[in-house]
């Protein structure tokens, strides 16, 4: 048995030795950092924002103010921002610098980041893209080329909620190079232009090559598709959306240069609102350099159409002309699409025209339409077809075209 002097020794090298070592609190919590802002549009807040990110990117959590502006000169670039939260309650706003702009990918830039939050818990923060110089010189010179306001290619686990986008100089929101579960929600996002020039390609969401991506809850007001379900995407549920003066939701287009592939889409609860369409699809035809398109799975259902040219649009021959498309006819694959509880009245453009669905000769048409009461402004309604199914749905009269 030990000596009472050597226990004694023993338990005091043990208390020293945990003395020493040092202990993190219980309740310890990440960084917060609010950078400094310049005051001034002249100068550019980006480099301090990025500093933050530098600072408090890993698990913290950066602050942009409630009354407070931020004037962004250049590309706000997330690196570094893993697993932090971003906090939008004042306002972020991009330079209107078309000789900056042009030819730039992006105003905010998210590659490769895994866990990123850019919210707005007060629900008052903006983000302005400051896009009426920039519409203004495409109208003049449609070779300008203008960056996406919030650009996410690759990463994983982001959520951008509860903001208010306005006015990007090009599209709102772009998903590409695989990226995984990515949430947009709680969103208002309109592009409002000064002048007679329209604020054009403003497309609400392009999404494209990516898995699980959810966008619920947004309000958008634009030029272009609402949302545009792209090449490669594969997965994305959109509920609850109120799109006005769009080109509707929209898969495609598909096998412009190449051969396409959008599956597994499901839509519930949209209002479509002056919409050149509220649905469709747009493919290329076969012949020259385009590839098979392919779309499979994919669902639309309850929704309301006020005001639209059309309530269904399937294009088989889109980008090219009818004389082009007598030789070179649609070869699309289109399985598994279903259109049902579509509701509403169509602005009348079309006369009694409510729909128009051009499936290719070539390809495959496996589309089912249910509960489809869509009437036109005055007058019965109907419904143009070409390649469709016998068991399609609805009654159908020919000529459909496009």
């Amino acid at each position: 048995m030990p000596s009472l002097s050597k226990t004694l020794t023993a338990l005091a090298l043990l208390t020293q030795t945990l003395a020493l070592t040092p202990t993190k609190p219980l309740n310890a919590r990440a960084s917060t950092c609010t950078p400094k802002a310049g005051g001034s549009s002249s100068v550019d807040d980006v480099p301090a924002i990025t500093s933050a990110i530098a600072s408090c990117g890993k698990g913290g959590t950066i602050v942009i103010p409630a009354g407070s502006t931020y004037y962004l000169n250049s590309v706000l670039d997330f690196a570094g921002c893993t697993g932090c939260d971003f906090q939008v309650e004042g306002l972020l706003k991009f330079s209107s610098s078309t000789s900056y702009w042009e030819g730039r990918t992006a105003m905010i830039n998210i590659k490769n980041i895994n866990g990123l939050k850019i919210r707005s818990l007060t629900g008052a923060g903006v983000i302005d893209g400051n896009g009426q110089n920039a519409w203004d010189l495409f109208a003049s010179d449609s070779s300008y080329a203008r960056p996406t306001l919030l650009y996410i290619t690759g990463g994983s686990n982001i959520e951008i909620s509860s903001l208010r986008q306005k006015n990007p100089p090009n599209v709102f929101n772009s998903v590409k190079g695989n990226t995984k579960r990515v949430t947009f929600s709680h969103l208002k996002m309109d592009a409002t232009s000064k002048s007679d020039n329209e604020p054009k390609n403003t497309d609400g969401f392009d999404i494209g090559a990516s898995t699980d991506v959810t966008i619920s809850n947004v309000d958008v007001d634009n030029d272009d598709d609402c949302v545009a379900f792209k090449p490669g995407c594969d997965g994305v549920t959109v509920t609850d959306i109120t799109c006005t003066g769009s080109h509707g939701l929209s898969v495609g287009s598909l096998g412009k240069g190449s051969s396409d592939t959008v599956k597994n889409i499901y839509v519930s609860g949209a209002t479509m609102i002056n919409s050149t369409k509220a649905l469709g699809i747009k493919t290329y035809p076969s012949g020259g350099s385009h590839g098979l398109s392919t779309a499979s799975n994919v669902t639309w259902s309850g929704v309301v159409v006020d005001g639209c040219d059309y309530a269904v649009q399937i294009q088989s021959c889109y980008g090219e002309n009818s004389e082009y498309c007598e030789e070179n006819p649609g070869n699309a694959n289109l399985s598994g699409i279903v259109i049902e509880d579509v509701s509403g009245v169509t602005s009348g453009k079309y006369g009694a025209v409510t729909s128009n669905l051009n499936c290719g000769s070539g390809g495959t048409c496996d589309v089912k339409i249910g509960s489809y009461t869509v009437k036109p402004k005055s007058g019965s309604g109907k419904v143009l077809c070409a390649n469709t199914p016998s068991d399609l749905g609805v009654t159908c009269t020919a000529g459909a075209s496009g």
